[in-house]
């Protein structure tokens, strides 16, 4: 499995930008930080959609995808995702707690179609995957600011947020019928290109003259 430092290395180009630490200490007051605000979007379901098409990015689409099949767990890229959508100021702590079950189901959406076999958690903390037939939650996409099925254990920060149920319903209609349209064979096609490892040039021992 990889190391955090594996993950943020691997993917930071496409996703994972965000500052360093401390660096809100040093900040101007009259120049504060994106998360310092009111956060951009206050809907569920309208940051639900904004973190699919951005995932439907050609290079954030094979990145995770890539991770996911490196046993990288699904947890710990839901959890980075939203870290670095509130460090631009996209969603206050409240809601990073909400999207964490839609986010993760969006990923286990895109490691079905490229036929991984995903990792949910770091830990051994049993999630239930409901299925499209038990879709029976009567969640409002659109006003709810409350978490779903979600919980942070006492004296726990965001990255120990534990999710107990995954439903389908915490994602909308229409962005289940796009997930099932990914087109899985380019998908495979793509990780296995961004796992190959580079050749390394190998300098020609006909070009050496003398000893």
């Amino acid at each position: 499995m990889l190391n955090p430092n594996a993950i943020a290395k691997e993917a930071e180009e496409h996703l994972f930008e965000g500052p360093t630490a401390g660096q809100s200490l040093t900040n101007s007051p009259d120049t504060p930080y994106p998360w310092e605000g009111q956060p951009e979007i206050t809907s569920v379901k309208v940051a639900t959609e904004k973190i699919f098409f951005d995932l439907l990015k050609e290079d954030n689409l094979t990145t995770v995808a890539t991770l996911m099949s490196q046993k990288t767990p699904v947890a710990d890229i839901a959890n980075l995702l939203l870290t670095a959508g509130f460090q631009k100021g996209k969603w206050n702590p409240d809601m990073m707690l909400s999207l964490l079950e839609p986010t993760m189901y969006m990923l286990l959406a895109i490691a079905e179609k490229a036929g991984i076999n995903p990792v949910l958690n770091r830990d051994d903390v049993d999630v239930e995957v409901l299925e499209e037939d038990e879709d029976v939650a009567n969640i409002d996409l659109e006003n709810s600011r409350e978490p779903l099925r979600n919980s942070i254990p006492e004296g726990g920060g965001f990255k120990d947020a534990v999710v107990q149920k995954i439903n389908p319903a915490s994602v909308g209609g229409n962005i289940k019928e796009q997930l099932k349209t990914l087109d899985s064979t380019k998908l495979r096609e793509s990780i296995l290109q961004k796992q190959k490892p580079a050749l390394q040039e190998q300098p020609s021992l006909l070009g050496k003259t003398g000893v």
